[in-house]
């Protein structure tokens, strides 16, 4: 069966001080997107078989995809296996959650495949063994995230968004970007007020003081006409601009590619406010 694995976008990210467990407190409003990685999965009789469209990737048998799998097999001590295929349409390192979203899918799946009956709550609380992020994948739908992220308060956005998503080919260390946080802890600069939120990362300072391509092409996406506001999502690489229509996003990539290169890495979305849906 197939799985569809969103990526998220941060239309904000507070950071709101540290916790006894040294992680940092979070806030942050986190939506999935239309761009997004595919998996094909199928039971096998024993153990778990995995390849990658990306060949830098093929031979990362350890996994948070495999680690998902894993998880869920012994968490039901169940005695099949399951080979799984990944089509990589997300870029890494980016701070897209495409890693993330992959296991929560992985976890989607297996949980249809199998004929378990367990509620996404289980499946959040597995998730949430794996990694921060991961259990918001569990409900893609558009949601606040608090603690480490893992707790998930899911919403109803009441704009319908769009915008133009780009990459610059290198990625930001989460870690890092903590880290250099932590030595000079301040509030990012505030965006564009929507519906729902206003626009603003805290990680963005660190971020832009040691990668220039990052406030270069924020600052770019402000001064076009078809753009709302423009942001970097989670702690880097990617930046987006939110638009107000899809010709606009699509008018915007035109113009970035002949801007910047044609080779970059640049995709309109929009974003997804239903649940992902798996195919057999």
């Amino acid at each position: 069966m197939k799985q569809f694995a969103p990526a998220k976008i941060n239309l904000y990210l507070h950071i709101l001080g540290r916790r006894p467990d040294g992680f940092h407190e979070l806030e942050t409003l986190m939506a999935p997107i239309s761009l997004g990685d595919t998996l094909d999965l199928d039971l096998i009789p024993s153990g778990i078989e995995f390849t990658c469209s990306d060949p830098a990737l093929s031979d990362a048998k350890d996994n948070l995809a495999t680690k998902a799998a894993q998880l869920f097999l012994t968490e039901f001590k169940l005695t099949t296996g399951v080979r799984i295929h990944l089509e990589k349409a997300v870029p890494v390192g980016a701070g897209l959650g495409g890693g993330s979203s992959d296991a929560a899918a992985v976890l989607l799946a297996l949980r249809q495949l199998t004929g378990i009956k367990c509620d996404d709550a289980k499946l959040a609380e597995l998730a949430a063994r794996l990694g921060s992020d991961i259990p918001f994948f569990i409900y893609s739908q558009p949601a606040i995230c608090k603690g480490r992220g893992e707790i998930i308060e899911p919403m109803t956005l009441k704009e319908n968004l769009q915008g133009l998503l780009v990459h610059p080919g290198f990625g930001v260390s989460t870690p890092w970007a903590y880290k250099t946080y932590a030595q000079n802890p301040r509030q990012s600069e505030p965006g564009r007020t929507m519906a729902d939120f206003t626009l603003r990362n805290d990680l963005e300072p660190p971020a832009f003081g040691k990668y220039p391509w990052l406030p270069t092409v924020k600052s770019w996406f402000r001064e076009q006409a078809e753009v709302l506001d423009s942001l970097m999502s989670g702690s880097g690489s990617s930046v987006f601009a939110l638009t107000e229509s899809t010709q606009a996003s699509n008018n915007l990539r035109a113009k970035f590619l002949a801007e910047f290169g044609s080779t970059l890495f640049a995709t309109p979305f929009s974003v997804v406010t239903t649940a992902s849906s798996a195919t057999p």
